[in-house]
């Protein structure tokens, strides 16, 4: 039997039979990739408290089938993330991050910067950082690496981007901000409305490097104004909902004292 081994975080997790698990990895070297671990639940050597959601690992495994389930074989606990399965805030946006990447992946389609985009993430939040900020900055580098850069610099029809042109909402289906000019319904439940301020810091976050986000400042009202842009631009391309949104949104959203619905 050809083994191989991969850098992995655990997406997602079940029970399957009385002693199997099957996991859902999201790797370094395979992309995404699904497997069933035999004897899991029972085995205390091989697997005991390392398949576990957000958990990243070395993992061995057999994939010849190439079909289907690869047979995983040992797991070996590079880092738990456990604060990120013991405090809710935190659970709920690993919950989303890890959503997303399941969602937006196919299986054995490997792309690093992904995957170090996604362990920034849970480390990020597990080190403490709000899940509404790290959502922030893993989405607007997320929808860049998949090509689907956000349009911030200017109204997409007229050019318009100066203050005197304000306000700008954000229109999922062009990918990029309108004037009240060049979009006459405005206010519809698809647009966005977006602060002048709220711009420029999702800008800056766009092309600051991961290392340099820290030094920008969202208010609370930029927190509200981002998140519900990224909601409603992951539904649209998407084309469905994603219940943790619904849990960082509301039942998180006192660690960054937010206090309006989105």
């Amino acid at each position: 039997m050809t083994m191989k081994k991969m850098a992995a975080v655990v997406l997602r997790e079940n029970d399957h039979g009385e002693s199997d698990k099957i996991v859902t990895f999201y790797s370094r070297e395979a992309g995404k990739i699904a497997g069933i671990a035999k004897g899991a639940k029972k085995s205390k050597k091989r697997f005991s408290n390392k398949l576990e959601l957000f958990s990243l690992l070395e993992v061995l495994y057999d994939d010849r089938a190439r079909t289907g389930l690869v047979r995983i074989s040992e797991a070996e606990l590079v880092t738990p993330f456990l604060s990120l399965r013991e405090k809710y805030d935190r659970y709920v946006g690993a919950v989303l991050a890890c959503e997303l990447i399941n969602y937006w992946s196919k299986d054995y389609d490997a792309d690093r910067n992904i995957f170090n985009l996604l362990i920034w993430a849970l480390q990020r939040i597990d080190n403490g950082l709000s899940s509404h900020l790290a959502h922030i900055f893993f989405q607007i580098k997320l929808y860049t690496l998949l090509g689907y850069r956000l349009h911030l610099g200017s109204c997409i029809k007229c050019r318009a981007s100066d203050s005197k042109d304000a306000p700008y909402a954000f229109h999922p289906g062009h990918h990029g901000l309108l004037c009240r000019q060049c979009c006459p319904d405005f206010m519809s439940r698809d647009m966005v409305p977006l602060a002048m301020n709220t711009i420029k810091l999702l800008q800056h976050a766009q092309d600051l490097p991961m290392e340099k986000l820290d030094r920008l400042r969202f208010s609370n009202v930029s927190i509200l104004e981002a998140l519900r842009l990224f909601k409603v631009y992951g539904q649209y391309l998407l084309q469905r909902e994603i219940a943790a949104w619904k849990f960082l949104l509301e039942e998180g959203s006192r660690s960054a004292g937010i206090t309006q619905d989105i």
